[in-house]
This record gives C-alpha cells, sequence and structure tokens, in this order.
C-alpha cells in the first residue's frame, strides 16, 4: 500500500467518492468545486464548477451522471463526460442548507435532506423527471416528502437494496 498525495482543491475536502468502476474518483469542497481524478494514473481529469459550496456528491452507478448538493442552491447535475450541466433543482424554501444528496440503489430515485429556517426535511425525487425539466425555473414536484419532528433534524439517510 503506497500513500497517495492529490491536490485539486484549495479548502476542505467534504466528500470523497469513487464510481461503481473504480476508475474514477470525485471530491468535494467547500471552494464551490467537484474535481475529478483518474485512479489509474492519479491525475486530476475534470472540475466540475458549482458555484456555492459543496457538501455532498453521488454518481450514477454508469457514471453518465454526477450529482452535486450545492448547499443555498439545491442539486446540481452534471454530465460527467462532457462536464456540461445538464438540470439544476431548486429546493424550496427562504434559507435553505442543502445537507445531503443520495442516488437509489436502482439510479431512478436520489434523496435530498436540507434545512429551511431551522426546520430539517428528506425529500425523494425521480432522476428522469428532475432532467426532463434540466434547467427550466419549474418547480420539480418530490415522490415523497419527510418533515422531522419539531425537535429533531434528519442529518443523514441511506437507501436500502431494495431502493
Amino acid at each position: 500500500m503506497q500513500p497517495i498525495y492529490l491536490t485539486g482543491h484549495f479548502r476542505p475536502v467534504l466528500k470523497v467518492q469513487f464510481n461503481y468502476d473504480g476508475d474514477l474518483l470525485f471530491t468535494c469542497s467547500d471552494d464551490q468545486t467537484v474535481c475529478m481524478y483518474n485512479t489509474y494514473v492519479l491525475e486530476r481529469i475534470g472540475c466540475f464548477q458549482i458555484k456555492d459550496s459543496c457538501k455532498s456528491i453521488d454518481i450514477t452507478k454508469d457514471s453518465k451522471y454526477l450529482l452535486a448538493a450545492a448547499t443555498t442552491v439545491g442539486i446540481k447535475i452534471f454530465d460527467v463526460m462532457t462536464g456540461e450541466q445538464k438540470a439544476e433543482l431548486k429546493v424550496p424554501g427562504a434559507v435553505v442548507k442543502v445537507k445531503q444528496v443520495e442516488l437509489a440503489f436502482s439510479d431512478k430515485q436520489f434523496i435530498v435532506i436540507y434545512e429551511d429556517r431551522g426546520e430539517s426535511f428528506l425529500k425523494i425525487y425521480d432522476l428522469k423527471k428532475v432532467l426532463a425539466n434540466g434547467m427550466t425555473k419549474e418547480f420539480v414536484e418530490p415522490v415523497r416528502t419527510i418533515k422531522a419532528p419539531k425537535d429533531h433534524e434528519i442529518n443523514c439517510a441511506r437507501w436500502g437494496p431494495l431502493d
């Protein structure tokens, strides 16, 4: 085992994630970027501009789409091969703080966890509907919304093997 030193961010890295095949490594940071590295040659091969602090990322199993949680905006979806932003999901609320995004095992739906004025929410969205909406400002209806009790906060969620 040998240590690996990668450069790319100038703020602390908040999440590191491999794609399903293990040939790509993604990192996100408060510096408003997501970096993509090739794990075989250990070099940065891409950089996605989030334009907001990024707390969480996830990649589809086929490595086609990257989902990034922009803290005060919502979810941004990028095409991994071209770097083009395909969709943006605005999270409703006045003072929003997005914490996490995670794809289901089937890549058909994804979870968004966020706070708005001290209240915590978990919403499930259909990936195809969000991609079809693209960059328009239209509101995308979630499949399911779960609101945390008043004295509690949702910090993390995980999908089960059956979605």
